[in-house]
């Protein structure tokens, strides 16, 4: 498996319709991309602008396949228009323990 931990931090006036477009992603990601096996964001409590990212996937082709993908192509731009800046990724790399541990 390959992870991801990213944050990101949203212009406060689009917090709201941004968790609705992240939760459809992470759905239909989900649903309609086998390599891409969790999506999971974390809303910090003392800044609700700012969000933490773990994704997980069967190996790094799959990410960039997740990326380049028509659910990323679709999505990637709305939520680019109501960021503040770009994403940071924390780390990216093998799992070490399996998802069913």
């Amino acid at each position: 498996m390959y992870s991801v931990l990213a944050h990101l931090t949203i212009q406060p006036q689009h917090v709201d319709a941004f968790i609705a477009l992240i939760r459809d992603h992470a759905r239909e990601s989900l649903r309609d991309e086998v390599w891409t096996l969790g999506l999971e964001v974390i809303q910090d409590e003392a800044d609700p602008t700012h969000f933490y990212f773990h994704e997980t996937y069967v190996d790094e082709a799959a990410l960039q396949a997740h990326m380049q993908g028509a659910i990323g192509a679709r999505n990637f731009p709305r939520i680019a228009a109501m960021a503040s800046g770009t994403p940071v990724y924390i780390g990216k790399g093998v799992s070490i323990f399996p998802a069913e541990t």
